[in-house]
This record gives C-alpha cells, structure tokens and sequence, in this order.
C-alpha cells in the first residue's frame, strides 16, 4: 500500500513538473507608448518639417495675397457685366485660386506619401524590437496592450471607457482590447522603448 502511494505522489509530482514545463510565458506592450518614445519618430517629423515648411509658408503667403485680392474685388464698384476688364481680373482671381488649391492638395499628398513611407520603417523597427524582446525574454506570446493616454494603469486593463461618446462606441473600444486583464510583471513596454533608443543611438554614430 505504501508503494502504490509513493507511486502516486511522484506521478502527481511529476505532472506538476509537466504543467509548470508547458506554461506559455505571455508579455504585453503597450505600443502607443513605445511609438511616443521611440527617438526617432520625434527625428522624423523634424525632417518633414524642415523638408516641406518652406513650401507650406510660401503657399500661406499665397493664400493671404489672394484674400486680400478676394477683399479688393468684392468692394470694386465696377460691374463685371459691362466692364472687360473688371471681369478679366476676376477670372485671373478664379485661376489663381484653383491653381493654389491644386498646389496645396499636391503638398498633402507628398507630405503624406513621405510619412507614411517613414512610419511604415518606424513600425518596422517597433516589430523588431518586440520580437528580440521576446526573444530574449523567452516570451512564447506577446500582446498588445490596453492603451490610455494617462499614465499606464495594468489594473484599469479592459475598461476602455476613456473618450467614448456613445454606448455603441463603448462596446467597441471594448471588443477591440486585446487583453482584458495582466499584472505588472509582464508588461515589457519599457525594455521594448530601451532597445529601440539604444539601436537608432548606435545606427547613428556608426
């Protein structure tokens, strides 16, 4: 009897053993945080705007000489009916202002191509950096975390209730959270930020 015993406390011993063996190690990011504090998306937007903030103040410049044109043509006492000239100057206006809308939508465009072009680079990195992480600390699964614009709260997971204007809105900001509850221990959001600075840091001097 005592044998049979021994036999079952080392089977339950061991399938403890087994279980402990197969639990999956689970991290979250929060990965509004990590795109906050990443050195180079701060870097990236410098270049957009010294790239492209010349061309937006002269387009600004523009537009305020035709709003002044738009103003000078408005209490002009001539009618363009019987006065060629008056009408021409008004059709010049009507040119220049489709011009420069033209000209602004094409700026958006290019500004909007070359930022996403350098987002799509940043996610890259933030994808690489979660998976070394990962990697590294042996996490079998990484998820995204909850994300609040206040200072992060793992015991708030789940309750996406901040700026919601409807009750529809509320139900879908809550089937959208990916996890509903983790503790502190498995949030890597910080070593996910410090790779990632420590990386572009050493690209950067290289």
């Amino acid at each position: 009897m005592r044998k049979v015993l021994w036999v079952l406390v080392a089977a339950v011993a061991l399938s403890g053993f087994a279980s402990a063996e197969d639990a999956k190690r689970i991290a979250v990011v929060n990965v509004s945080r990590v795109f906050d504090a990443y050195a180079k998306v701060k870097d990236i937007e410098d270049k957009m705007k010294k790239l492209f903030e010349p061309e937006k103040k002269a387009l600004e410049s523009e537009e305020r000489e035709l709003k002044r044109r738009e103003d000078a043509l408005r209490v002009d006492p001539r009618d363009p009916k019987t006065n060629l000239e008056f009408f021409r100057e008004i059709q010049a206006f009507e040119l220049a202002k489709m011009q420069l809308e033209l000209k602004g939508r094409e700026l958006i465009k290019r500004v909007e191509e070359r930022r996403k072009n350098e987002m799509k680079a940043v996610l890259n990195d933030i994808k690489a950096a979660i998976r070394t992480v990962g990697t590294t600390e042996k996490y079998d699964l990484v998820l995204r975390a909850p994300e609040f614009e206040e200072v992060f709260d793992p015991g708030r997971a789940g309750a996406a209730d901040n700026e919601v204007h409807s009750a529809a809105e509320l139900v879908r900001k809550f089937r959208e959270n990916p996890v509903l509850y983790f503790s502190q221990g498995v949030d890597v959001t910080d070593k996910v930020i410090a790779r990632l600075n420590d990386e572009y840091k050493a690209d950067a001097t290289k």
